[in-house]
This record gives C-alpha cells, structure tokens and sequence, in this order.
C-alpha cells in the first residue's frame, strides 16, 4: 500500500523545519550547469540546498538580473517545496504479474541502446545547424529504426527548421485497438551539451531507458495506447518536449493520456537513492510511484517537489499527472554537462532498476496481457 499522505506531510515538516520558514523573495533555481551557477555567484545567496531543489535571493533588484539569468530563476510560494523520503510500506506484496513484466528489464539490452546512442557523436541541436549528417540526426535516425524494429508505429515529429536540418522529436505509438482508449506516454530526451560521443548519462541512459520499456511492453497488449517519446532540445529549454505537449494537445491525443513518465540521468548512482520529482498536486501519485520502488526494485525513493528543467514540466503544466525519475541530486555523476560523461562511468544494474519501477507503474496502472 502506498505511504499515507499524512505521513509525507510530517516528513516534509521534519525536513524544511529549518532553513525555509517563508518563501518570500526566494527563488528556485531553474538550472544547475555548472557555467549558470559560476554566473549567479555575484548576484544571489543560496538560502537552501537539498537534491534537486537550490533557493536563492538576489543581492540586486530583480531588475537588475541580466533577462538570460532572470528566466532561470522562478519565484516559490510557501508550501510548494518538499524533498520527502517516505518509508517502505509496511507489507510488501509483490503482484507476480507485474513482476512478470518488470523481469523482462535487461541490463545489457539497456546498456547496449545507450551505447548506440552516445556513439552517434555529438548530439547538441546546435549540430542540426552545421550538417544534415551530424550527431544528433545521427541518434534521431538511430532511435527511429529501433523503435520500428520493435513493430512500433513511429514517426519524426518535426516542429523547428535549422540551417542544415529539422529538429524532431521520435514519437512511437502502439494502439491499444479500442476507440478512445486512454493513454500513457513515457519520455527521455536524446540530445546532449555536445561533447563528442559523450552525454551518456546525460541522457542517453533515459533514451535508452525509453528504448528498453518499448522492448519490453513490446510483449504485451495493452488496454492504454502506449506513446514513447525521444524527445529533442531538452538542453536548450525543453524545447522538444514543449512542442510535443503543444502538437499533442492540438490533435486531440493529449487529452487522453491518464499520466506520464520522464527519464533523465537514470545511471549515475553510489547509494542506491533515486529521486521521483513532481508537483505538489500529483504528490499522491508520486507516493504510490515511491510504493511500488519499495516493492520491486532495489531503489530508495525521494519525493522532490517542485518540478524543473525536464521533459515533464510541459505535461505537468498541462494538467497531467507526470513524474521524473532522476538519479539522486545529492550524489550526481561529477560529470554533469562535461565531456568525461561517457559510457565507462554508468552505473547500468541502477538504472535497469529504475527502468524496472518504470515498467512496475504502467503493469499496475494498466490492464496488460501477453502477445501471441
């Protein structure tokens, strides 16, 4: 059974007891590159900083925040923040038939569509603009024939013109064959900061992790239409998950997604420890996700609200109950947003068990039946 919320609201009062009595004048950082935080150094203070969640306040008027800085810090209201480690239920009572989709995760499977893709070269957007054979075409390309060879529908869906190709999200879908059946959509951006076959964490482990659940609900049928995005631009503000929610949404398909899963830095780990990020209001749902990590993996959950700087910020914004499934802010790879993020440093059983919680939450949200 999940957490009772009356538990997650004394873990949240434990946690922020000290350091965070009002929110007035803070704001949420709404990046964490290494070059944004060398920036901000002469202009704010930090006043707090657990995991994901970093508050500041400014030594100068706002006015006087250069705008590039200014849209990467958010003011937070009392209440919103939280970073909450709820405990174990107290029976673990396993499903066999979700374990018998989640022990379908495979590790070398998972480590081997991360290495295709960060050996597409270099991966940023800004490459898109150079060559109509570049890196990121590269890993878009790559992941499209994937995605078909799984017997995915699949498609680019393209949404900005650079100088020397389009940038397009990889969207596959397969149809649960009834009208207006529901839908789950499960994302991870492909693009990188741009070091040459590097970014591996960053996020070719959520690439692939998004890969790896579409092999293995390959499997199964479905009573929800199944949607699996490699989104593109995460880097450069979200911009394919942005277009996704908005090209979605204008055909009708997003009003039938019930929720959705975002993967982003899934393979960098010591302690075990992942964080679930959302909104406050979806915090019932990320308790449940935190249940389920308890149940059938090996992972300790943290609940970090609120959320930021992924692909489920365009779908939380939306209405839709999303969460992100992140490596622990805490204890991140050392080689965020640099070229030593490469494939030697994954930590792979970590993040096929993330991929396993992942598998753990649509086998218990949806009706799913083996295939012929």
């Amino acid at each position: 059974m999940p957490v009772k919320p009356r538990l997650l609201l004394l873990c949240s009062l434990l946690l922020f007891s000290a350091g965070t009595a009002s929110a007035s004048g803070q704001y949420l950082l709404l990046s964490h590159d290494p070059e944004f935080l060398l920036a901000i150094e002469g202009l704010t203070d930090t006043v707090y900083d657990r995991g994901r969640v970093r508050l500041v306040t400014l030594r100068v008027p706002e006015a006087g925040v250069p705008s590039d800085i200014m849209r990467f810090l958010r003011p937070v209201e009392n209440g919103e923040i939280a970073s909450i480690r709820p405990q174990p239920p107290q029976k673990l009572s396993p499903d066999p038939a979700v374990q018998a989709v989640t022990s379908l995760a495979d590790q070398s499977s998972l480590l081997s569509f991360t290495n295709a893709i960060v050996a597409s070269g270099k991966r940023s957007t800004r490459q898109l603009d150079l060559s109509p054979s570049s890196g990121n075409r590269a890993a878009m390309d790559y992941i499209y024939a994937a995605f078909r060879r799984l017997g995915y529908e699949a498609e680019r869906q393209c949404y900005k013109d650079r100088k020397a190709d389009k940038e397009c999200n990889i969207v596959a879908r397969r149809r649960a064959g009834t009208p207006g059946a529901r839908a789950v959509l499960v994302i991870g951006h492909m693009d990188s900061v741009g070091y040459e076959n590097a970014g591996a964490d960053d996020n070719a482990s959520g690439a692939a992790g998004v890969l790896e659940m579409a092999r293995v609900l390959s499997r199964f049928r479905s009573d929800h239409d199944l949607i699996f995005v490699a989104a593109n631009g995460e880097e450069t503000g979200m911009a394919g998950s942005q277009a996704c929610a908005r090209l979605l949404k204008a055909s009708g398909e997003l009003a039938r997604v019930d929720w959705a899963i975002n993967m982003d830095m899934i393979a960098w780990n010591r302690d075990g420890v992942m964080n679930i990020e959302t909104n406050k209001e979806f915090s019932s749902h990320a308790d449940w996700v935190a249940a389920q990590a308890y149940t059938y993996t090996r992972l300790k959950p943290v609940i970090t609200m609120p959320a930021w700087g992924s692909d489920h910020v365009p779908f939380l914004e939306a209405g839709i109950p999303t969460y992100l499934a992140i490596e622990n802010w805490e204890d991140h790879t050392p080689c965020y947003h640099q070229a030593c993020d490469t494939a030697d440093s994954l930590a792979v059983p970590y993040a096929a068990d993330i991929v396993r919680l992942n598998l753990a939450v649509i086998a218990g949200k949806t009706r799913l039946t083996p295939a012929d």
